[in-house]
């Protein structure tokens, strides 16, 4: 079983569309950091799956309140990731990379999905999604949702989005 995790970009996902080779959960809850991520921890280890789609982030930068750093960031998914494959020995995780979003967030984001991009665990594979939906610097807009949010994808963003993930996902299916 595949089983999503993170905040509203993979919640709003209708992974029905391209999924059905296997089966899947979805429990990313829009707004979610990587601290909700890591209170998520017992209920992703009793889900028990087979292959985890990871992705956070983009809202330590987003919300205000938090506001953390690259290096924080990819030192709390670096938590997430290590505490999974320990508690899970069987467990495959693609992290995709933090989505693009406006001017404000793309230096942080670039520079966390550097660091991620280099943990190197086995049965952990970083996935770059950032080249296929970016213009650049940030979100191109033909994949945006017209919500006034600067990181939401429309039913274009997500076929993008799809057409680099799922194609993963069967690979490591079929490991």
């Amino acid at each position: 079983m595949i089983l999503f995790v993170g905040d509203s970009i993979t919640h709003g996902a209708d992974w029905s569309k391209w999924i059905n080779f296997v089966p899947f959960k979805n429990i990313a809850v829009p707004g979610f950091t990587t601290t909700d991520v890591e209170d998520q921890l017992e209920q992703i280890i009793a889900i028990n799956p087979s292959i985890i789609s990871l992705l956070i982030g983009t809202n330590d930068f987003g919300d205000v309140t938090i506001n953390r750093s690259p290096n924080e960031v990819a030192a709390r998914i670096d938590l997430i990731v290590s505490t999974i494959l320990d508690r899970l020995p069987k467990v495959q995780i693609l992290m995709c990379s933090i989505l693009p979003r406006g001017a404000d967030f793309s230096d942080r984001s670039i520079l966390a999905n550097v660091l991620i991009s280099k943990l190197e665990y086995e049965r952990f594979i970083y996935l770059d999604c950032w080249s296929a939906l970016s213009n650049g610097t940030r979100l191109n807009p033909e994949f945006l949702l017209a919500d006034g949010f600067d990181g939401h994808l429309n039913s274009a963003g997500y076929d993008v989005w799809a057409s680099v993930l799922v194609p993963e996902l069967r690979r490591l299916c079929l490991k």
